[in-house]
């Protein structure tokens, strides 16, 4: 009797084709997992420890520094002579011209003083110039007496020849010509004795006229100053008098200007930049900024004059930008938003946030070499973007857990594998939402 085994073969192919079934959905279950459920506590799907691999990169960043525009020139007028205003030409708002006559003060009690330095002057330029005369008269007297005395020394002379000749001349003309040209000496001495008293007089007489004129200058330019003009093209900010108004001089600080004058058509935005974000500081640098008068709307300052030193209250260096405002759509003492840009002309490490830790001990990596785990202690730089400078032992191409941990001993061996970009993501995601928290 013979049985056939074609059923056998049939039940056996039907349960290969089950099992290979059963085998690609597993393999597909498997695929589904790893590519569908994000990795835990820096592990795959697949049980591998997630890492990271360290860059070379330049910083730059941007970060946000608070300033104020404030007017490229400002001051506050106030009056140099007492008196009462008499006419002011301008008010709040009121654009002026660099000379532009805005106030007049009336002072009778000076224009007094004037006149009567005036005559002071006159009376001491008259004094001055009879002194003049007089050293003029000696002088011409010592020519004369001068002229006589030659002349005498030259009788003299021929006399005291001729004497040798006996009976020539008698004995007493010769001594009366000695005793002539002895008078004469004596008068050319006390003359020159005159002229040097006389010129003495003039000089005295001269420094009396400078001070007599340096008191009117001084009283003229005291006038000059009941005329208030404009020191630059800008606007009036403020008023405090008006005519009528008394005014007195005050040299505190204090003290109530008549009126202020801003330069506005030119402003200087003013920021306190923080020590680390001043590394690579240039004059000339294009920097953005915003001010809550215009949302949305990105202006722009030039650095112009840094402090090149730094606060030690604040640790900060005041940097002043200039910024056009011939269009006049920005005001004194506004404050505004300084995108400042933080780089570095070098190329630094960094890694994903998420690969930095912090203990009690410090901030740190784990770096994997050779599938060995160990701590490194890093310090933090700047941040740019979601990943973080880091200074320490580590350099380009270094392996680090994805995720630090402290909870993994030094020396462990670890299976890893390099992290993909969306893994990288959500472990930064999920550091950030926790250090929010």
């Amino acid at each position: 009797m013979i049985i056939s085994n074609k059923p056998t073969v049939h039940a056996v192919c039907a349960c290969l084709i089950a099992l290979l079934l059963t085998a690609c959905g597993e393999t597909k279950s498997a695929e589904h997992k790893r590519t569908n459920h994000p990795a835990k506590n820096g592990r795959s799907s697949d049980g591998a420890v997630l890492v990271t691999t360290a860059e070379l990169k330049k910083l730059k960043n941007e970060i946000e520094v608070p300033g104020e525009l404030v007017a490229f020139q400002d001051v506050a007028i106030h009056a140099k002579v007492e008196g009462f205003i008499s006419w002011i030409g301008v008010d709040r708002g009121s654009w002026v011209k660099k000379g532009q006559k805005m106030i007049e003060i009336s002072c009778p009690e000076l224009m007094q003083k004037v006149d009567e330095a005036d005559a002071k002057l006159s009376a001491a330029e008259s004094v001055a110039l009879r002194a003049k005369s007089a050293l003029q008269t000696e002088k011409a007297k010592v020519q004369q007496d001068q002229a006589k005395l030659e002349a005498d020394e030259l009788t003299y002379k021929r006399l005291l020849e001729a004497s040798k000749t006996p009976g020539a001349i008698a004995q007493n003309e010769v001594d009366l010509a000695a005793k002539t040209v002895e008078g004469d000496r004596g008068r050319v001495a006390a003359g020159k004795a005159s002229i040097e008293a006389a010129e003495a007089v003039v000089v005295a007489e001269e420094k009396n006229v400078m001070a007599a004129r340096r008191v009117v200058d001084s009283l003229l330019a005291m006038r000059s100053y009941l005329t208030i003009h404009a020191p630059f093209d800008g606007v009036v900010s403020s008023r405090n008098v008006h005519e009528g108004s008394i005014v007195a001089v005050d040299g505190s600080r204090n003290a109530t200007p008549l009126v202020r004058v801003q330069q506005v058509d030119k402003l200087r935005l003013v920021a306190a930049i923080p020590e680390d974000a001043v590394g690579n500081l240039h004059k000339g640098d294009k920097i953005p900024f915003t001010v809550p008068a215009y949302p949305g709307k990105t202006l722009h300052g030039v650095v112009a004059r840094p402090a090149f030193a730094l606060d030690p209250a604040t640790r900060t260096m005041p940097v002043e930008l200039n910024v056009d405002n011939s269009n006049h759509e920005l005001d004194p003492g506004m404050f505004c938003t300084v995108q400042w840009v933080v780089s570095r002309p070098y190329e630094t490490v960094f890694l994903p946030s998420s690969a930095i830790g912090t203990d009690l001990v410090g901030s740190f990596v784990n770096k994997v070499r050779d599938g060995i785990l160990s701590r490194v202690p890093v310090k933090k730089g700047d941040s740019m973007g979601a990943t973080v400078e880091v200074i320490g032992d580590v350099k380009a191409g270094d392996q680090v857990l994805l995720k630090a941990s402290n909870e993994i001993k030094d020396g462990s061996r670890i299976e890893s594998r390099i992290a993909t970009a969306d893994e990288t993501q959500q472990a930064n995601a999920k550091r950030e939402k926790v250090g929010g928290e």
